[in-house]
């Protein structure tokens, strides 16, 4: 039940960072940053290994702050999750090694249960559910350590998309979006090429900047 709720979250997640992303270049092409500072101010390579230092810092660099709360909110949440389940796989497992060797112990197959010490994790849950058997609390054990290993997934996951918004985030920052820019269609074999045409004193601007 954890796993599929884990990948619902998983999705979720995905969803907010994306429309998090779509806000701020929003915000960027409304002209939020002037073209010539961001070409000056920001790189593609600073965001990346930014990003890859601390997570948001890459965003943080463009000045997108409005993607921090989708960035520390996914990876918050599966920080949260995977400790949550290595709590209780924990728990199950210390659970399961003291019944299945109290049940060796009951039929008589060995004389005394290696994993005693144990045995309060097994009344913790005993007093929850009741008396158990070692498979339920094996099959839990697995269901545990699965949605552990798949929030250890997720943070991989975010922190590499967080990187990758970072970077191409910067790519962005220096793509220009004025309203005076033209569409050409170009022939070429096979069909056309779409391109658009910079006026002239928007580039030789763009080169003074940069010099």
């Amino acid at each position: 039940m954890r796993t599929g709720l884990l990948l619902r979250t998983s999705l979720v997640v995905a969803a907010l960072i994306v429309w998090g992303a779509s806000i701020a270049q929003a915000q960027q092409l409304s002209g939020d940053l002037l073209p010539d500072a961001k070409e000056l101010e920001h790189s593609p390579r600073g965001a990346l290994w930014r990003a890859a230092a601390i997570p948001g810092w890459g965003q943080v660099y463009s000045k997108q702050y409005v993607k921090l709360p989708f960035v520390y909110g996914a990876l918050g949440g599966l920080v949260y999750s995977a400790m949550a389940n290595h709590s209780d796989y924990k728990l199950y497992k210390e659970a399961f090694q003291y019944k299945a060797f109290q049940e060796q112990v009951e039929s008589e197959l060995i004389t005394e249960n290696p994993r005693l010490s144990f045995k309060p994790s097994y009344d913790k849950i005993e007093a929850e559910f009741g008396t158990i058997s070692s498979r339920p609390l094996e099959t839990q054990r697995n269901n545990f350590r699965r949605s552990r290993d798949f929030s250890f997934v997720g943070i991989g996951l975010v922190y590499s998309l967080a990187m990758l918004d970072a970077f191409v985030s910067a790519h962005l920052l220096d793509f220009d979006v004025g309203e005076d820019l033209n569409m050409q269609i170009i022939p070429q074999p096979g069909g056309f090429r779409l391109q658009a045409l910079v006026p002239l004193e928007r580039r030789a601007h763009r080169r003074l900047s940069k010099r």
